[in-house]
């Protein structure tokens, strides 16, 4: 067995010399051909494109959250104007109601008392058609001898201010306020025929100024 070893050595021996094989360089296959042998193992460096494939499935690019930032503060801009905007909107609501509110507070008071007055007692609104600030009259307190009597005190309304006022016997009441316009007139025609007109007005927390109108005519009764 020694000899038979021997023998096997020296053959390998000289096939080296023949053939220049290093271990390293080259192997055998298993159909016996040389092939080369790589010092790496045969593994390979990722390419490029395997690289960004990679990249793509395990993270944003540069781009990309850029692009992502970009959009996001479009969308938060776009819903804090509509923010601002339904703020902005509830606010006018609000005051337009308060000042038809004021305006329909002082339009009831007028309407109850001067339907119970007469022509002839108003003494500062004549019936020539011109427009006045402020209207004096008397009520009717009922009828005594078939003679209508009147109220011992006048009712007075007027500006003062913004404040809608109704003065009597010295004492003076707020209907209404944000009043800017107060006026009556009579037509010469209709002297009977009240005609009023009211505006009042109101600025937002923004600093809109929102106006209201109220125009109506009251006939006297007596």
């Amino acid at each position: 067995m020694q000899a038979i070893r021997n023998i096997h050595l020296k053959c390998l021996a000289k096939l080296k010399k023949r053939q220049g094989f290093t271990p390293l360089e080259k192997a055998v296959d298993l159909n016996r051909r040389s092939v080369p042998f790589k010092a790496d193992g045969g593994i390979k460096p990722p390419s490029a494109q395997t690289v960004r494939e990679r990249s793509s499935l395990t993270g944003f690019t540069l781009v990309e959250a850029m692009v992502t930032v970009v959009l996001f503060t479009i969308i938060l801009g776009v819903c804090f104007m509509l923010l601002l905007s339904g703020t902005d909107s509830w606010h006018v609501n609000g005051v337009l109601l308060e000042v038809k509110q004021e305006l329909r507070k002082g339009t009831d008071w007028m309407r109850q008392e001067l339907i119970e007055s007469g022509g002839s007692t108003i003494t500062n609104v004549p019936a020539n058609g011109t427009w006045y600030t402020t209207i004096t009259f008397r009520t009717s307190t009922g009828v005594s001898g078939g003679t209508i009597t009147w109220s011992a005190d006048t009712i007075q309304y007027l500006l003062s201010g913004t404040q809608l006022l109704r003065r009597s016997g010295g004492v003076d009441k707020i209907l209404a306020q944000n009043m800017q316009t107060l006026q009556f007139r009579r037509q010469a025609s209709t002297p009977n025929v009240v005609e009023v007109n009211m505006q009042a007005q109101k600025t937002t927390p923004k600093g809109t100024t929102l106006t209201a109108n109220s125009n109506f005519k009251m006939r006297l009764r007596n």
